[in-house]
């Protein structure tokens, strides 16, 4: 029997998806800042880990088929892990401790760093108009940083660090999914979060109260729901065609602190903002542009 759904096109599926993939993440990031009222980052870090891989195990296990869950590059995947604790940890302090927009719009730079970290480690021939777009993209973070006009606030140093991690975490993933199965990244991905942040939730632990379990718990559906919609929608449609569609990130993270936490970002932190999320969309498209032509240009 047809469903509603049918009627729609991929595309127009995938954009759907897309938009609300951002705004669950939009949401989850609203969440956490109201969690650190009364919790340490590092608990939230951990309460949404642990909350995420109870969600995710039945997708994960689902056919009870573990063929495929044998990882042959267990060390990266271990420094997957690792790196990704750090960046929940740094990402979850920073939306604690600044602007809710301005942690957003720093965050964006990780394809910045991901196209020099590629160009470094993995060789990768990068063009002009990317280098150019990665230029300008960190004149942005300049101008909303703006360092030696205002001081340098160490929120702002965990959110470029955690988007730093963010595209080491890329690089890493690229060279994991050439042997090891979605379902064995995905797996060990969850596992080792929560594993690598349990000790620091340990160290900074209160206990929740019923509000902060639900709120938590709630952390942990929605980013974990955001990351399904988010992966569906690119088996959906070209990345070139949705991947722009990130930047709703940003408006409706200006929009939620100033709702939800009376936050006004100044004039140049917009400015800023803007250049950095446009350039990080442009590299994305060109990433997702060039991925799609390297099939043509091998002859597959």
């Amino acid at each position: 029997m047809p469903t509603r759904l049918n009627a729609f096109s991929p595309a127009v599926i995938a954009i759907a998806l897309m938009v609300g993939a951002m705004v669950l993440f939009s949401a989850g990031h609203g969440l956490v800042r109201v969690a650190s009222d009364e919790l340490h980052p590092f608990q939230i870090g951990f309460l949404r880990s642990t909350f995420g891989l109870i969600f995710m195990l039945p997708l994960i296990l689902r056919g009870w088929d573990f063929s495929d869950l044998r990882v042959k590059r267990p060390k990266l995947h271990l420094i997957r892990g690792a790196l990704s604790a750090v960046n929940t940890l740094a990402w979850f302090t920073a939306i604690a401790t600044m602007p809710l927009g301005e942690a957003v719009a720093l965050n964006f730079t990780s394809p910045l760093f991901a196209t020099v970290l590629a160009a470094i480690f993995l060789g990768e021939a990068v063009r002009a108009r990317r280098w150019t777009a990665t230029i300008v993209g960190f004149i942005g973070v300049l101008i909303v940083v703006r360092p030696g006009v205002e001081t340098v606030q160490l929120g702002a140093i965990l959110a470029l660090g955690s988007a730093m991690s963010i595209a080491v975490n890329v690089l890493l993933i690229r060279v994991m999914s050439q042997e090891d199965s979605t379902r064995a990244i995905v797996l060990t991905f969850n596992l080792a979060i929560t594993f690598f942040t349990l000790i620091p939730a340990i160290v900074t632990w209160a206990w929740p109260s019923p509000l902060m379990w639900a709120v938590t718990f709630a952390i942990g559906v929605t980013t974990t729901v955001a990351h399904l919609m988010l992966t569906r929608a690119m088996r959906l449609a070209e990345a070139s065609a949705i991947v722009p569609l990130e930047f709703i990130r940003l408006p409706m993270a200006v929009l939620i602190g100033f709702i939800w936490f009376s936050e006004i970002l100044d004039f140049w932190t917009i400015v800023g903002a803007t250049i950095i999320g446009c350039s990080a969309v442009y590299i994305a498209r060109r990433e997702a542009l060039a991925a799609k032509q390297a099939p043509n240009i091998a002859g597959t």
